[in-house]
């Protein structure tokens, strides 16, 4: 019962201090989940490699689609080049990450 009053106290408060526009109260989601796309015809393929701030290092296929005359360049976490053969059309799904995105689907178009 003890343990009741305290924390009904601090609800009062941050309640209270909510209202005065002094207490901000978010919720983040882990956009990263959701897989994306792009699609386009490859025109470039390369293994790169990208390292984070404590030095691990990680291989990054480099790939570079065009769609509609727009290039776009997208880091895959791995050696992925035998997925993505030279003037193939494909569409590609993928979660983002921090160094690479990690691949979900490759198909040809």
């Amino acid at each position: 019962m003890t343990r009741l009053v305290p924390l009904g106290l601090v609800l009062i408060l941050v309640v209270g201090l909510a209202d005065c526009g002094a207490v901000f109260v978010g919720f983040v989601s882990n956009p990263g989940v959701v897989p994306s796309s792009i699609s386009g015809t490859i025109t470039i393929v390369f293994l790169g490699f990208s390292a984070d701030s404590n030095g691990t290092v990680v291989n990054v296929t480099q790939v570079t689609l065009v769609h509609l005359g727009a290039a776009n360049t997208m880091g895959f976490c791995g050696d992925q080049r035998t997925l993505f053969p030279i003037n193939q059309s494909l569409k590609i799904e993928f979660i983002n990450g921090t160094l690479c995105s990690t691949l979900v689907s490759v198909a040809f178009l």
